[in-house]
């Protein structure tokens, strides 16, 4: 009899001790809120009201509520939720919604929200109109004023167009179906001229809509040239911007610009740069400017080191010249005649590039006879580089004329020495 009592009490803690564990497991898990299917988080409903079931589970004390994004837009009868709260239970909970009739031309999205302890679970109700819906977002763009997109959704339950009257942007895609959510891009190119606005209308059925489209101005014209001799020069540019804007340009102390911003104008501010002169090698400095929508444009100042002691200097050597798979090696004469011209083997011809480093000419001969070789209609292009010490330069060099009556394309090196 004393061992079946000693077995009852060590039954009986057990039990308590079982019941206790479960009531503090109880007490520390979280609070379990969740749909019973999560493609029901979004409906999508009829013009014409009713109501609706939701499936959801909840382990805590729940309360429910729907709300309407209407706007200004006054609702006859308010949407409803019922029960509106409930107690919390690992069993599959429901609860029913009521919308009403939407007789206007607007679309309505009601929100329905379920608080549980610290959870929450929204549910959105999207309803269509039964006058016909037409819903553009947003009703206002700006285009960027070097150009490119905007873009807005058009949303109708209706076929709709595009009206678009002026011929500066253009509108993609023009129409659409209906039932359909659709992205529109808005395009124009680089505004050059003055800001500028507009509009353009969507129109559905009866039911029309105004974008408004606007485009800032902004245009750098650069100097007249950008390379220019190692003398010091002044040049010109402007800044035509209908927002305000500053002018940057690369670390370096050889320059300076007059003005380095300037506000919002119709009319094209006129700005100088300031070169000193270059006693070394060439050089080169980006200028940018940025207008406040920190849109940029930029241009490139090259500056030729001192070259006049190249200037008036005569030049002997060879050229080795490579045609038609026979390589000849002659005698080069090249005359620097001044920063533009060149006389090589006493033709003339045109400097397309000359610094204290390097050169780049090119010269045309009807007619040339080189090593036992006569060729005409001949175009020679050459690329030298300059030695430091300025004694001599060497290069490549590539052509074409016609042999006998044939196109030939020409290619080799060159090298002279100052005399």
């Amino acid at each position: 009899m004393r061992k079946a009592s000693t077995l009852y009490k060590i039954l009986l803690v057990s039990c308590l001790a079982v019941l206790n564990n479960c009531s503090w497991g109880t007490q520390d898990s979280p609070a379990n809120l969740r749909p019973y299917n999560n493609a029901n988080l979004t409906y999508n409903i009829q013009p014409a009201g009713g109501s609706y079931g939701f499936l959801f589970y909840s382990s805590a004390d729940w309360r429910a509520m729907i709300t309407c994004e209407n706007g200004e837009e006054e609702i006859p009868g308010m949407p409803t939720v019922n029960p509106s709260s409930g107690r919390g239970s690992s069993s599959l909970q429901s609860l029913n919604f009521t919308i009403p009739d939407n007789n206007t031309e607007f679309s309505r999205t009601y929100t329905l929200t379920i608080l549980s302890a610290d959870k929450t679970l929204v549910v959105v109700i999207r309803q269509r109109s039964a006058l016909g819906m037409l819903s553009i977002t947003p009703t206002e763009v700006t285009i960027p004023a070097l150009g490119g997109n905007a873009a807005i959704n058009v949303e109708s339950n209706a076929n709709w167009s595009a009206l678009v009257t002026d011929d500066w942007f253009t509108v993609s895609p023009g129409s659409g179906i209906g039932n359909e959510s659709v992205d529109v891009v808005v395009n124009a190119a680089q505004n050059s001229t003055v800001y500028r606005t507009s509009s353009f209308q969507v129109i559905s059925d009866t039911i029309t809509r105004v974008v408004r489209v606007s485009q800032h101005a902004f245009d750098v014209t650069p100097p007249s040239m950008t390379t220019v001799s190692f003398d010091g020069t002044v040049l010109d540019f402007s800044v035509l911007s209908s927002l305000p804007w500053e002018v940057s340009g690369d670390e370096g102390t050889w320059y300076s610009i007059l003005t380095t911003s300037g506000v919002e104008s119709d009319d094209p501010a006129t700005n100088q740069i300031t070169l000193e002169s270059n006693p070394g090698s060439t050089r080169t400095a980006k200028i940018t400017v940025t207008n406040s929508q920190d849109e940029k444009q930029s241009f490139t100042i090259t500056q030729r080191g001192d070259v006049s002691a190249l200037l008036n200097t005569n030049w002997s050597g060879t050229a080795t010249v490579s045609a038609l798979a026979i390589t000849r090696t002659g005698s080069m004469t090249l005359t620097i005649v001044d920063e533009d011209n060149v006389l090589v083997r006493g033709y003339p011809g045109t400097i397309s590039y000359l610094s204290s480093e390097s050169i780049s000419f090119s010269a045309y001969l009807s007619e040339l006879t080189y090593e036992g070789f006569t060729a005409t209609n001949i175009t020679a292009n050459f690329t030298g580089t300059i030695s430091a010490n300025q004694q001599s330069i060497s290069g490549t060099l590539s052509g074409s004329g016609r042999v006998f009556g044939l196109p030939i394309v020409a290619s080799g090196s060159w090298q002279v020495a100052l005399q």
